[in-house]
C-alpha cells in the first residue's frame, strides 16, 4: 500500500485516481500520528495493508521533513517520494537530506505520476 501525505486537494485526487486506475491500494495520511499507525498496521477499520512507499508533499512545510525522516527511521529500505515547488530549492533539498530516496517538482511529479507510483508499488 502506498501513504501519501498532501494537503492540496488537486494532488491528492490525482494519486488517489491514479492510483485506483493502476490497482494500487493507497491510503492518505494527515500528520505524523497517522503515518505511525499506517506504518505500524494498527488496525482503524480501513485499508491496513503493509506500506509499500511513501509519497509526501512539502507543501506541509516543516511536517513533511518530518514525515520523511518518519518513515526512514521505521524502515531505511522504505522508499519515500518528496515533491514541492521548483523555487523552493532549499526545501527541495532539506528533504533529500532527510532522507527521501526521490525529490522532485510538482510538475515532475505530475508528469511521471504512474512512473512514480509503480516504483512504490
Amino acid at each position: 500500500m502506498i501513504v501519501y501525505a498532501c494537503p492540496d486537494l488537486f494532488f491528492a485526487s490525482k494519486i488517489r485516481a491514479t492510483a485506483d486506475a493502476m490497482k494500487i491500494a493507497s491510503r492518505p495520511t494527515r500528520d505524523a500520528q497517522a503515518l505511525r499507525n499506517r506504518l505500524e498496521q494498527i488496525d482503524d477499520g480501513r485499508l491496513n495493508e503493509p506500506v509499500t512507499g511513501v509519497v509526501i508533499d512539502l507543501g506541509l512545510g516543516d511536517d513533511a521533513l518530518e514525515l520523511v525522516r518518519q518513515a526512514k527511521t521505521h524502515s531505511a529500505t522504505l522508499p519515500v517520494v518528496a515533491y514541492g515547488s521548483h523555487m523552493a530549492t532549499q526545501q527541495l533539498q532539506e528533504a533529500r537530506a532527510a532522507g527521501a530516496d526521490f525529490v522532485m517538482a510538482n510538475s515532475q511529479f505530475t508528469a511521471n505520476l504512474e512512473a512514480v507510483l509503480e516504483r512504490l508499488r
